[in-house]
């Protein structure tokens, strides 16, 4: 059975995610200040937020990205363009700044002449590397020094079929995924019994290619990746967005609808 059957107990904090468009100067910066905060409990008293400073990113958007400030909370927080996430040195999804599927160049059309999102240069391309070199570590230099073994794990953890998930967390999972529950308990099962990276690797791309690439795909991600406890409680603000706290995908433990 793999080796990669611990998740981590560790509870992720927080973050907010919001489309990056071209602005002044011909740089990117948030479609959206959202209104609220990501320390905003109810009854507080209403978010006075500011741009506190924009930082460089040597991994993940690879852009500058804004860090704002809410006076009314004395704290400071990311605003992650969307498809990346905190710590994160690839883009969880296939997914431009502000959102749009990015369908692969390489991938022969499927049923209706439609691309397959371009997964490979997302977190989950590690399962298509592993089928192509499963005996060579990854040397991406956004993986750093992390094992692939790791990164199988954190992506069977996303997708749902990590053997150390509970049979709820999983059944969550597939939810919010929008994958028939039956079909990642047997992933799960297959993955369980799988020897080696390569055949880890084909497990999950077999669950990758039930995602599909319709709009809602980043937030079927972003709500799964919450319950697997992969990242905290997500809170996505755009233009669209009503109310005061905007689209929440919230973490591991929550209701599922």
């Amino acid at each position: 059975m793999p080796s990669d059957h611990t998740l981590s107990t560790s509870r992720p904090r927080p973050f907010v995610t919001v489309a990056y468009v071209p602005g002044g100067a011909a740089v990117l910066e948030p479609a959206v200040m959202p209104p609220s905060c990501v320390h905003a409990s109810p009854g507080d008293p209403a978010c006075v937020l500011v741009v506190h400073h924009v930082r460089e990113r040597k991994a993940g958007p690879q852009i500058p990205v804004t860090v704002a400030q809410c006076r009314t909370h004395r704290r400071a927080f990311t605003l992650y363009p969307l498809g990346h996430v905190p710590y994160g040195r690839l883009a969880i999804a296939p997914v431009t700044l502000d959102g749009h599927v990015v369908l692969s160049t390489q991938s022969k059309p499927t049923t209706g002449d439609r691309r397959s999102p371009a997964w490979g240069a997302t977190q989950l391309g590690v399962a298509f590397a592993a089928i192509d070199d499963p005996t060579v570590k990854l040397t991406d230099r956004r993986w750093w020094a992390t094992q692939t073994t790791e990164l199988l794990g954190r992506s069977a953890a996303l997708l749902g079929i990590h053997p150390g998930l509970s049979v709820s967390d999983a059944d969550a999972i597939a939810f919010r995924l929008e994958v028939p529950r039956l079909v990642l308990r047997q992933a799960a099962d297959a993955y369980a019994h799988a020897r080696g990276r390569a055949a880890r690797g084909r497990v999950l791309v077999d669950v990758v290619d039930q995602l599909g690439a319709d709009a809602c795909l980043l937030d079927r991600i972003l709500a799964a990746g919450a319950c697997a406890g992969c990242w905290g409680t997500v809170t996505r603000w755009d233009r669209a967005s009503r109310g005061t706290r905007g689209q929440v995908f919230p973490g591991r433990g929550a209701p599922a609808g």
